[in-house]
């Protein structure tokens, strides 16, 4: 990868050269133009899920906690 990403750097460097001092004169000679693209109606595929049901609540608990007691050296 490394001698393909350097030998299109060169190629590169040669080219604005060329292009910089006169060796590589470029004229447009014809006006260019945008291809012709037609859309037609489409359809997304339909699928039949079947989910689980979930339910949510709330309700109140009371938990008990352990107590923790802590001692300096």
């Amino acid at each position: 990868m490394r001698f393909i990403g350097g030998l299109l750097v060169i190629a590169l460097i040669i080219i604005a050269g060329g292009l910089a001092f006169g060796f590589i004169d470029l004229q447009k000679t014809a006006d260019g133009r945008l291809p012709q693209v037609a859309v037609k109606e489409g359809a997304l595929p339909k699928y039949d899920a079947k989910v689980a049901k979930i339910e949510v609540g709330r309700e109140k608990k009371t938990v008990e906690l352990p107590t923790v007691e802590v001692n300096k050296p």
